[in-house]
Order: C-alpha cells, then sequence, then structure tokens
C-alpha cells in the first residue's frame, strides 16, 4: 500500500535543525568543498615539484574564484549543487570524516618523508664539484673570472656547487703554437732519458677563449681535430687530440690608441668624428697637436692583442716597417702583454712619483682600456683603485678610433683532450657556453657580436657595462657602433715584424752549479728554477730569423763538451730550436761546485759578427774565481779582440749584487758601453723582465 505521503511508504528523513540562517549555511558548505578539493589537489601536486603550502595557496585561490565566478553568473545551478553536496555530507559525514582523517594522515606522513629529504639535502656533504678549465688572453682574466663565478653561483643545487672554473692566461700565440702541438707541453723530450722531466703549460683546458679568430687559425690542427660546429655531448673525438670546436663569440672588442689627459685635452675635437677614416689620419691629428715620441705596444710574441694591431700601426705611420717597429717598442715601456703595460701605468699613479707620460700613445683593447679606467683589477697584476681619485685622473686614458684599427672577435673554443671528453664534462662546457648567451659579456665592458656597446639594465650596479666608461668619456670620444675589421693573420705578421726587426743572435749561459739549488731572492723557488724560467721567456719571445743557442756551466759540466748535457749549439731560432733548448732548461739540475765566470765564458760558443752573451747566475765569489785581475785583464785584452761585437749582459738570481766582485770587474770588462751589463732578477713576472732585456739587445 501507498502512505499518505505517495511516497510507497518511504519517508525524507527530518530537516536537521540547526539554527543556521540559509546564508550562513551555504557560505559553510562552500567553505568546506573549498578546503577539501584544495587539500587533495595540492597533496596530488606536491608530489611532483614545489611546496605544500605554496601550492595550497594557489589551489585554494583556484577554486574559490571559480566558485565565486560559479554563484555570480549562475546561482540557481550553484544553490542546487550545494544543495545535493550538503545532502550527502549529512548522510556520509562519517564516510568523510575518516576519509578526510586518511587523507590528513597521508599528507603528514608525505610531509614528514620530504622535510627529512629536504633536511638531508641541506645538511648532508656536498660532492665534488666539476672543474672548467678556461684559458684565455691576460687582459680578459678580470671579466672572465666575474663571469665565471656568477655562473658558479647560479648552478648551485641545494647549496652545493655543481661547478668550479679556473681561468689562466694564455702564455702568448707563439708558445700557444707550441703547446697544442705538443699536448701542452712546453717542449719535446730533450731525450729518452729525459722524457719525465717535461713540464705542461699548465691544466689543459677545457674551454680556449683567444683574442680574435686569427689567434685560432694560427694553432695547428690536423685531420679530425676540428669538431663540427653540430657536435652533440659525448660526440667521438677519434684518435685526433686535442679537437677543436668553436661555440660562437662572447664579444667584441677593438684596439684602439689612448691618450692620457693632458695630450687628449689637446688632440680632443667637438665636432671632429669619432671614428677616423684610417689609422694614418689618426695618427696625423694626433701629431699635430702632441709631439708623439712612440707608441707603447706590447710585445707581439707573447700579446694576440699587440700582434693583431701592429700591421695597423706600420701601415698608418710614416716610413719604414723597421722605423715604426722602433716607434711601436720603447725600451722604458716594454712589457709582455697590455694588462703588464697598464699595471705599470696604475703604480705609478698610485705613488704620485711622476707625471703621465703625455708624449706616448698606447694600443690597446677598449676593454681592458675600460678596467683601467673604471679601476677594476688588472688580472693577475695590480688590484682594484679609486677611479675619482685625482691622481687617477690625471693617468686616466682616452680612446682614440679609426676605421683599420682591427677588432677581436673572442671566439669561444671548446677544446677536448682524450681521456678528459666525458659526457659529463661536455655537458658542462655546454652550460657555461648557454649561461655566457643569457649573461653575456657585454655586461663586463664588451661589446655585443656587431660591434654595439648596449645599454645598461637600469638599477644594475653590480655589472661594468661599457656605457659607463661612454658616459665619462662621451659619445663623442667613443662611438656606439664600430666596424668588424679582422686582423690580419698571425704568421704573415710575425713575418712582417722578424723583417722589420734588427736579428739579434743570442748565446745563453747558465750557471749549473749547486750553490743555484738555494732559494731565489724576491720570489720563491730556487735560483736555477729562477733563472731556467726567465731564459724559457726569453726564448719564446725570438723570432724565426734570430739565433739562439745554449750552454751549461760547473765544475763538472763544460760549456764546451759536446757531451754536456743541456748544450744545444747555436742555430736559427726555429720551433724545433726553441723546443730543443726549452727541454733542457726544464731537464737540467744544479750539480758541482762553481766553475770562475771567466772560464765559463772564455768557454762560450760565440758565432762571428755581434754576439749577446747573456750568463744566468746567482754571483759566485772571489773565493771560486782564483786570479780574477789577470782574467779580467785578459777578458778585456785578447778576449774581447777576439770578439769585438760581443756583448755580456749578467742576470743574476741572487744573492749577489751587480756591484759584488766578481760580476763588478767582469761586466766593467765586457759589458755594453751604453746600457745596463747586469740586471737581477725582481718580483716582476720572468715574461716582462725577458722583454726588456731583449728590448736592449735589440
Amino acid at each position: 500500500m501507498t502512505g499518505p505521503s505517495g511516497d510507497g511508504g518511504r519517508s525524507r528523513p527530518p530537516e536537521r535543525q540547526d539554527g543556521l540562517p540559509p546564508w550562513l549555511r551555504r557560505l559553510l558548505q562552500v567553505m568546506l568543498l573549498d578546503v577539501c578539493s584544495t587539500v587533495i589537489v595540492s597533496i596530488g601536486v606536491t608530489l611532483v615539484h614545489g611546496v605544500f603550502w605554496l601550492n595550497a595557496v594557489v589551489t585554494l585561490l583556484v577554486v574559490a574564484a571559480l566558485t565565486a565566478v560559479l554563484l555570480v553568473f549562475y546561482p540557481a545551478t550553484a544553490h542546487a549543487v550545494l544543495e545535493r553536496v550538503g545532502r550527502v555530507l549529512r548522510w556520509g559525514g562519517a564516510a568523510l570524516g575518516w576519509g578526510l582523517a586518511g587523507a590528513a594522515a597521508m599528507a603528514a606522513l608525505l610531509l614528514a618523508g620530504t622535510g627529512v629529504q629536504v633536511l638531508r639535502d641541506r645538511t648532508g656533504a656536498c660532492g665534488q664539484p666539476l672543474e672548467l678549465r678556461v684559458l684565455t688572453a691576460p687582459e680578459t682574466l678580470t671579466p672572465l673570472r666575474a663571469a665565471a663565478a656568477e655562473f658558479v653561483n647560479d648552478s648551485e643545487d641545494r647549496g652545493c656547487r655543481v661547478y668550479s672554473v679556473t681561468v689562466v692566461p694564455e702564455a702568448g700565440p707563439v708558445p700557444l703554437y707550441d703547446g697544442f702541438r705538443l699536448l701542452w707541453r712546453r717542449s719535446a723530450p730533450a731525450d729518452a732519458g729525459h722524457t719525465d722531466d717535461q713540464q705542461l703549460f699548465g691544466p689543459q683546458p677545457d674551454i680556449w677563449i683567444p683574442s680574435s679568430t686569427a689567434e685560432y687559425d694560427f694553432v695547428p690542427k690536423g685531420p679530425g681535430q676540428v669538431g663540427a660546429a653540430g657536435a652533440g655531448p659525448g660526440a667521438p673525438a677519434g684518435k685526433a687530440d686535442p679537437v677543436f670546436r668553436v661555440r660562437g663569440s662572447v664579444g667584441t672588442s677593438p684596439l684602439v690608441l689612448a691618450l692620457f689627459t693632458r695630450a687628449h685635452e689637446s688632440v680632443s675635437d667637438p665636432i671632429a668624428a669619432p671614428i677616423a677614416p684610417s689609422t694614418a689620419a689618426l695618427l696625423r691629428r694626433i701629431t699635430d697637436e702632441v709631439e708623439l715620441r712612440a707608441i707603447a705596444r706590447p710585445v707581439p710574441e707573447t700579446s694576440a692583442a699587440a700582434l693583431a694591431v701592429t700591421p695597423a700601426l706600420y701601415d698608418g705611420a710614416p716610413g719604414s716597417d723597421a722605423a715604426d717597429e722602433r716607434f711601436a717598442e720603447p725600451a722604458d715601456l716594454v712589457a709582455p702583454d697590455a694588462v703588464s703595460l697598464l699595471c705599470r701605468f696604475r703604480e705609478r699613479a698610485i705613488a704620485q712619483d711622476s707625471a703621465p707620460p703625455d708624449d706616448v700613445a698606447v694600443a690597446v683593447p677598449e676593454q681592458v682600456l675600460h678596467d683601467y679606467d673604471m679601476g677594476r683589477p688588472l688580472g693577475d697584476r695590480c688590484g682594484a683603485a679609486d677611479p675619482g681619485a685625482a691622481p687617477l685622473g690625471r693617468w686616466r686614458l682616452h680612446p682614440y678610433y679609426a676605421t683599420g684599427l682591427p677588432t677581436l672577435d673572442y671566439p669561444f673554443v671548446q677544446v677536448k683532450w682524450r681521456g678528459q671528453d666525458t659526457r659529463e664534462r661536455d655537458a658542462a662546457v655546454t652550460a657555461f657556453r648557454r649561461w655566457l648567451d643569457r649573461n653575456p659579456l657585454t655586461r663586463q665592458g664588451f661589446r655585443d657580436e656587431r660591434g654595439v656597446i648596449p645599454s645598461a639594465r637600469e638599477g644594475d650596479t653590480r655589472h661594468h657595462y661599457l656605457s659607463r666608461l661612454q658616459g665619462v668619456v662621451g659619445t663623442r670620444v667613443m662611438p656606439t657602433a664600430v666596424g668588424l675589421d679582422r686582423p690580419p693573420g698571425v704568421q704573415a705578421t710575425l713575418d712582417r715584424i722578424g723583417a722589420a726587426r734588427p736579428r739579434t743572435s743570442v748565446s745563453l749561459l747558465l750557471d749549473v752549479s749547486g750553490s743555484m739549488g738555494g732559494a731565489a731572492r724576491a720570489r720563491g723557488g730556487s735560483r736555477l728554477v729562477r733563472g731556467t724560467s726567465f731564459l724559457r721567456s726569453l726564448v719564446a719571445q725570438l723570432q724565426s730569423n734570430d739565433r739562439a743557442g745554449l750552454q751549461v756551466s760547473s765544475a763538472t759540466a763544460s760549456p764546451s763538451a759536446t757531451d754536456t748535457f743541456g748544450n744545444v749549439r747555436q742555430d736559427a731560432a726555429s720551433p724545433e730550436q726553441k723546443s730543443a733548448i726549452t727541454s733542457r732548461l726544464e731537464a737540467v739540475a744544479s750539480s758541482g761546485a762553481d766553475q770562475p765566470l771567466s772560464d765559463a765564458i772564455a768557454a762560450a760558443d760565440l758565432g762571428p759578427g755581434r754576439q749577446n752573451l747573456v750568463l744566468v747566475t746567482d754571483g759566485q765569489s772571489p773565493a771560486t774565481n782564483p786570479k780574477l785581475g789577470s782574467r779580467v785583464a785578459w777578458l778585456a785584452g785578447e778576449f774581447r779582440r777576439r770578439h769585438p761585437g760581443l756583448r755580456l749582459t749578467v742576470v743574476l738570481t741572487g744573492p749577489a749584487t751587480c756591484g759584488s766582485s766578481p760580476v763588478r770587474e767582469i761586466t766593467a770588462a765586457l759589458g755594453p758601453r751604453n746600457g745596463p751589463g747586469c740586471v737581477r732578477l725582481s718580483g716582476a713576472p720572468e715574461a716582462e723582465q725577458a722583454a726588456e732585456l731583449l728590448s736592449e739587445l735589440r
């Protein structure tokens, strides 16, 4: 039978009398629905990514927004849904409670596990970061080290470093030629018994950023040594070693001629074009206002930037290449690279002991001139300075530009060495390259690949944009865009410089007696190590049309004996001859008593004509040089008549001085009539001191 209600005997349960107004009941229903949805969705999202509370907030906002939209635009539907949800919640309250309790327990377990994992990651020991080794020109050390430090910090994973980056300076295009050819060894082994004495230039680089594509092209490459541009990670290198892969340019920087402040005030013309039509026109403009004594340019054999600018200087200056070469290498401003040259200026500015050389123009890349003017550290040579200080203002360098002065393009070259070409290392190089794409070196004083100065990011005071220096010197001095004139080939330039310079014959005589094993003056290491390092630097700067030979001297090693290990007969300074000398300098050891300096000089291998004898010694003492007076008289008389073109230079590693006996007497007999016959090695880099001596000899 059917009851009075007409529902077949079934009646609805009585409505719960909670005394709540309808609007409040619906609000509570909405809140309960939103919170439950938020918890469930957030737990699921947290399993994949993110933090639970952040996911919960975002999810709650999204669900609340959807609910509000539903209530505003579809109120009838929303009310019907809420009523149905309310009925379900009333009937399934117990089940819902158990479900929520289970969900809460599961969420607690998940959050606890996640917390333990995070705590372990944060407090656990970090693994060893993968080291990337970067080789670059000395003038780009500062910007690349700053960029590398940012890359290392940005790549951290949970507070642990993934990578470390070591940036070291290159020795110049000529030493690099042999370095890559000999698998990063300084020279070939002297003989089969001295293979273990070979020295490396340092760690084999993973990345090489030369000054220009011309410098990269100069390095010899055999079949299979040039990797494809699109080669993927871990691509096989075959039997070639190493393999080079060019991965674009990291920026550009034009070479400029710069003048100190007082000379700039005389030459500056507010209506003149910022870029002269030619190097010759720029030099005429400068010499019309300033009596130019010289152009300070680093040594080309050890500076790729100096090598790149030299042909432009030859072509722009009047006269022969030989006269232009003397004009571009003043003896008092010889330096192996632009950083060494500019550091010398900064040190003199800080000391305030002299005025700037206003009669000298300086040929350097714009990027390192920016670092100098803005007070940044200059590589490993000198630290930061206050650019606003008055002394540095007088020593500020103002750049001048010309069509024909080349622009350096700094290619990014990946170098793969056999046995080290792992997928992890390849991925690290790729990560650094992509990071440089996102954080270009235009933040560190470079122009972009088009030769344009980009604007500085507003509020970015952490980086060093070139536009800030442009704001100091003015856009009429520093153009926003420059041409991309490529430097000429390295070998062609070396040949031209070699033809312009007078040929130099150098006989190297090295004291290898036991006393040379003592501590060196001014710097660490033994006296023999200082002496051989100096001679290696000198040999590296010789041209192929020069001549060089090596002899060693002690009581047990005669310079005249052909079987004495270390002796290399004088010959043309070809790469093979220079390698032979360098390999023996690396392998010699100190032993035996002193051979009197006069006897060593008498036994030296001296050819006909003008000869330069460079004697490296710790100075010895009068006790080891008996009958000094008669021996000196013989050197000044008969020996001098036999070798009228001989010039002796004694290089001291310590502890003796140039005024000590027997050095004083011997240099008086055979030293040059004008110029120093004796020098003491100082704390400056050996390459710089070798460049100064070689300039004197020439």
